[in-house]
C-alpha cells in the first residue's frame, strides 16, 4: 500500500470511528480504532475519548499515555491523565454529565473536570466502578459531528487531490520519460542521460529530450521544480547536492520554460545529493497550480 493510500486510509478509520462514538457505538468505535492505532497519536487520542466516554478509564488513561510516549507534552493527553488520577486517588468522584463544553481530550463543567463523558468533583469519594456511563448529551454530540466533518472533507479533499496528480500524470507521460503520481506532486524523469560528463548544458540529445517532452506543458496550470543530479567525486561529499547539479537544473529549466510558452516563475531549481555516473539528468516534481 502506497504511503498515500495508508492516509487516506488513516482519515477514512478516524472518521468512521468518530461517527460511531457519536452514535454510541463506543465499543464498535475502539474495535475500529485499536488495530494499527500504536504509533498515530490522532488515531491513540481518538480511542482514548472514546474509552473515557464508555466509563473505561482504564484504557482511556493507557490511549492517552501512549500518545504522550510519541508526543510528549501534548496537552490534551496531559489533562486527561490528570483527570483520570484524581479519580483513581479519590479526589474526585463520578456523575453523570449535565452541561459541558468539550475540549480536545478534556471536558470543562461549570468548575468541575470532565474526562470522556464522566464529570470528576473534588473532594467526594468514587463510587464503586461501574461499567458504564450515561450516553454523551448534545454537546458532546455536536464534538464528534464536528470531527467526523473535518476528517471526513480531509479524506474527501486527499482522495480528489490524488486523482488530480493521477490525471496530469498521463498528460505529462511520453516516450523515453516515466510520470507517476506521488503524494503532493507528479514525479517525471527521464530515460537517458542529459548531459555530458562534468558539462552543466544539456547536450544534443539532452536537448531535443527536454525540448519534444517541453510540448506536454503548453497550456497547463502547473509549478515545476527542477531537480539536477550530480556525479559523486571521489573524496568528496556525497551529500548537500554541488554546483554542477543546480547549474544542470537551472540549465534544464531554461529549456523547458522557452520550449513550453510558461514562464521562468513557475519552475523552481534544487539539487540532489550526488549519485552515479549514468545519472546525469534532471528529476522533475510537476504540481498543480493551487496543489
Amino acid at each position: 500500500m502506497s504511503g498515500l493510500s495508508q492516509a487516506l486510509e488513516r482519515e477514512l478509520v478516524l472518521a468512521e470511528g468518530a461517527d460511531l462514538a457519536r452514535r454510541g457505538g463506543y465499543e464498535a468505535a475502539a474495535a475500529l480504532l485499536e488495530p494499527d492505532s500504536a504509533g498515530d497519536p490522532a488515531r491513540l487520542d481518538l480511542l482514548a475519548r472514546v474509552h473515557a466516554q464508555s466509563g473505561d478509564l482504564a484504557a482511556a488513561d493507557a490511549a492517552w499515555a501512549a500518545v504522550l510516549a510519541l508526543r510528549p507534552g501534548d496537552s490534551a493527553a496531559e489533562a486527561g491523565r490528570r483527570v483520570i488520577a484524581k479519580v483513581h486517588s479519590g479526589r474526585l468522584r463520578r456523575r453523570p454529565v449535565r452541561r459541558y463544553l468539550l475540549t480536545a481530550g478534556a471536558v470543562v463543567v461549570l468548575g468541575a473536570a470532565i474526562a470522556g463523558g464522566v464529570v470528576l468533583t473534588a473532594r467526594q469519594s468514587p463510587p464503586p466502578p461501574v461499567a458504564t456511563v450515561a450516553k454523551s448529551d448534545g454537546g458532546l454530540r455536536a464534538e464528534l459531528d464536528r470531527l467526523h466533518g473535518e476528517e471526513s472533507r480531509d479524506a474527501t479533499a486527499a482522495k480528489e487531490r490524488q486523482e488530480k496528480l493521477k490525471q496530469l500524470a498521463k498528460t505529462l507521460a511520453a516516450p523515453g520519460v516515466s510520470a507517476k503520481a506521488g503524494s503532493d506532486a507528479v514525479i517525471v524523469s527521464f530515460d537517458r542521460s542529459l548531459f555530458s560528463p562534468n558539462a552543466t548544458t544539456p547536450n544534443e540529445a539532452g536537448r531535443t529530450a527536454l525540448t519534444d517532452w517541453a510540448r506536454v506543458l503548453k497550456g497547463q496550470s502547473i509549478r515545476i521544480t527542477v531537480i539536477g543530479h550530480g556525479v559523486a567525486v571521489p573524496g568528496g561529499p556525497a551529500s548537500g547536492g554541488s554546483t554542477v547539479s543546480l547549474a544542470r537544473a537551472s540549465a534544464a529549466a531554461r529549456v523547458l520554460a522557452a520550449e513550453s510558452g510558461l514562464p521562468l516563475t513557475a519552475f523552481a531549481v534544487s539539487s540532489a545529493d550526488q549519485g552515479a555516473d549514468s545519472a546525469r539528468t534532471v528529476t522533475l516534481e510537476v504540481r498543480p497550480t493551487g496543489a
